[in-house]
């Protein structure tokens, strides 16, 4: 749509409303024929939240898998992720649930919708624990809509660059096919396949480039408009896997296109590198973990 037709629509769409208030204003003035009104109580109407889903950000992530869900066209998302190095278990009133341990894992993103069903991306991951920060260039395109078909369908490729000080860098390729509906407008599951040329993890040697190969599955239940309550697993069903498949489990709060997620979880590997691996960690390394997304439009 050009500048001469957004000015045309403009035109007449101020016109219109000019109309609509003249007559308006007509009306007020006219005298007032009937003397009495017999009083009608009229019932207060609030429309359900699921009417009203442009004012919450786009939900693209589940904890630390994506959803099929892509951007709105020219919308950003920043997200900012935090997962702490020690267990929920260990130390828990002196070191406040792992809050003051230290060694916390840290990611930036960001997103752009680039048109409709097409979103690019860049992440971040802090080198913590490791000797390599992550960063991840990519692009995900959603041919399948629940719309019209029976389920949100996506595909998602890019590159991990794993950056090292006096080291070589090294670089790897992942690529994802997420699915997943959506039931009654309050139940989300979903699935799909991982797969990543450079897995890594707490227990992966640097020197072992063997890839791997993951299924996920969530579920997302609704409470009500601004709650959510997620569970996530990541297993690895070829190339590297750890002993263990990756869990979480956490509670969204959804607010005016932000989001907050704080959950509990045996990875802090958050990238795609890191999910598709599984974890040494059982159910009893549990750690904290939060979230933080925020959507801005242009």
């Amino acid at each position: 749509m050009n500048a001469v037709t957004r000015g045309i629509i403009f035109t007449l769409f101020f016109i219109t409303l000019f109309m609509l208030d003249r007559d308006l204003h007509a009306q007020e003035e006219e005298p007032d024929e009937i003397e009495s009104l017999e009083t009608v109580e009229i019932e207060d109407v609030t429309s359900e939240w699921w009417q009203n889903e442009r004012a919450y950000a786009v939900l693209d992530r589940a904890i630390n898998v994506m959803t099929a869900r892509t951007m709105r066209m020219n919308s950003f998302i920043i997200i900012i992720d935090h997962r702490f190095r020690q267990p929920v278990s260990e130390e828990p009133f002196h070191d406040l649930l792992g809050f003051d341990a230290g060694g916390l894992k840290v990611g930036l993103g960001l997103r752009y919708g680039i048109y409709y069903n097409l979103d690019a991306g860049i992440y971040r991951l802090n080198g913590t624990g490791e000797a390599f920060d992550v960063y991840e260039f990519d692009a995900k395109y959603r041919p399948l809509r629940q719309e019209k078909h029976a389920f949100d369908l996506a595909l998602r490729a890019g590159v991990t660059w794993f950056s090292q000080q006096d080291l070589e860098d090294a670089t790897g390729f992942f690529g994802q096919l997420l699915m997943n509906r959506l039931f009654a407008h309050r139940l989300n599951i979903g699935s799909g396949l991982l797969y990543h040329s450079e897995s890594s993890n707490e227990v992966k040697s640097t020197e072992d480039d063997d890839f791997s190969v993951a299924i996920p599955a969530y579920v997302e239940f609704r409470i009500s408009g601004r709650f959510m309550v997620n569970v996530e697993a990541v297993h690895s069903i070829a190339g590297y896997g750890s002993s263990r498949p990756v869990f979480s489990t956490g509670i969204k709060i959804l607010t005016n296109r932000h989001t907050f997620a704080i959950m509990v979880t045996n990875t802090r590997y958050i990238s795609a590198d890191g999910i598709v691996a599984n974890s040494p960690n059982g159910l009893d390394d549990l750690a904290l973990g939060f979230y933080i997304t925020r959507e801005l439009n242009l």
